[in-house]
């Protein structure tokens, strides 16, 4: 059986990523033929099926080089991509795809083309990565605040509030982008929506989403990656206490609470390690040497082996996120290196970090309390230890290859 697997990107991105090409290695276990469906990058992993790929704009250049005549290209590329339309068209005369298996496409590659893969009995499945059908700004935040006005179906709010990118011309073109689709029923036609937190379940339910068509699947990581690194470096020399440290591995974004992950190390005998780059760093870097800080260690970008690395030698990681994060592989990834995570009480956290027991959870940008729960573990080996075994043997039963497959393979046709 063939299926579409529908992407924007084709290679490393995010958490995004990480599911997609998983997901691509477990339905070529179960032999199935996957067919990527994704844009032009020269980032790209080799795809036999580049040829088909889409051509897209950059609209991160578009945004920094605002203009009527560039926001016009956003307008008639970002809602309906004719050229996503054209090489699906070439796809499906070429191949007999049964399944759909859609994840991030908005601005890219488009919602427009369900409606084709609906006209032609394509069972369409669509992973929830985010909440981009339900919040024109994709992540309930507003200018730094959780916001959930749009939630009703006022997609407006967008535009008034300059969601996206604190940009009117952008925040426009998200709430026309959200009214658009949802006026035309196009996200009626999917099939079933994969959820990989009850907490995005809950939110699409809020909307208006038919229970029916949305299910609880969590995501798979091929665990195997994880197994083989701690195999190979099973006679590294271990760190000395005196060198002991706490790790953060993300985008360095003020949505993901690292300036209070900062601020609650600040003055105590915790080192902080940061692993990371994003649109915030130079902020972040600035908070450090203002507040005189010199137990946080800024590392940049690392590469997937050198961030394996750092978890197997942290005491513990951090997740301070301060926006309902879905279910990051963040935490996963440490939790597989038998580690703990302290982590926000928020979006699907809670359902990987459960406190007391694979970690502990804090009230999300709480500096103090957070401060409690790092002081808590750093300063409890027994417990850290106890609360790592237990993390191992949760992400594992969540994450493995066989539970995603018996999760998802009720829905695919026989």
């Amino acid at each position: 059986m063939k299926i579409l697997l529908v992407n924007w990107s084709w290679y490393a991105t995010g958490g995004d990523w990480t599911y997609v090409e998983n997901l691509n290695k477990l339905y070529t276990k179960k032999g199935y033929e996957v067919i990527p469906f994704s844009t032009h990058n020269k980032k790209n992993e080799y795809s036999f099926y580049s040829k088909n790929f889409v051509s897209a704009y950059d609209f991160k250049e578009l945004n920094k080089n605002k203009s009527f005549g560039n926001g016009i290209k956003a307008l008639k590329t970002s809602i309906v991509s004719r050229n996503a339309l054209f090489k699906l068209d070439r796809i499906l005369q070429e191949h007999d795809i049964k399944v759909a298996h859609l994840h991030n496409l908005h601005h890219y590659i488009t919602p427009a083309i369900i409606n084709k893969l609906h006209e032609r009995g394509i069972k369409i499945l669509w992973t929830l990565h985010d909440y981009k059908i339900i919040c024109p700004e994709n992540s309930f935040m507003s200018n730094g605040k959780i916001c959930e006005k749009c939630i009703t179906g006022s997609f407006y709010h967008c535009t008034l509030n300059m969601c996206k990118k604190k940009s009117f011309l952008a925040s426009m073109l998200a709430s026309f982008e959200a009214y658009y689709y949802h006026k035309k029923n196009t996200y009626d036609l999917v099939d079933y929506y994969l959820c990989p937190s009850s907490f995005i379940k809950t939110k699409f339910q809020k909307f208006g989403f038919d229970e029916k068509k949305l299910f609880v699947s969590n995501l798979c990581y091929d665990i195997n990656l994880v197994d083989a690194y701690i195999d190979n470096h099973k006679n590294d020399e271990p760190l000395l206490p005196s060198n002991k440290f706490i790790l953060y591995v993300g985008r360095l974004e003020d949505i993901k609470g690292v300036k209070t992950l900062i601020m609650a190390v600040k003055g105590t005998l915790i080192n902080l390690k940061i692993a990371g780059i994003g649109n915030a760093q130079v902020e972040i870097k600035s908070l450090i040497e203002n507040e005189h800080i010199s137990n946080v260690d800024m590392l940049g970008f690392k590469s997937k082996d050198e961030v394996f690395g750092l978890i197997k030698h942290a005491a513990f990681g951090v997740c301070p996120s301060e926006w309902y994060e879905n279910f990051p592989f963040s935490i996963s990834e440490t939790f597989l290196f038998s580690k703990p995570v302290v982590g926000s009480d928020i979006g699907g956290i809670p359902e990987l970090v459960i406190d007391g027991k694979t970690g502990l959870l804090f009230e999300h940008g709480n500096v103090q309390d957070l401060q409690n729960k790092l002081l808590q573990l750093w300063n409890n080996d027994e417990s850290t230890s106890l609360m790592g075994k237990n993390a191992r043997i949760h992400a594992y039963d969540l994450y493995n290859f066989e539970t995603h497959w018996n999760k998802i393979k009720s829905l695919l046709p026989e």
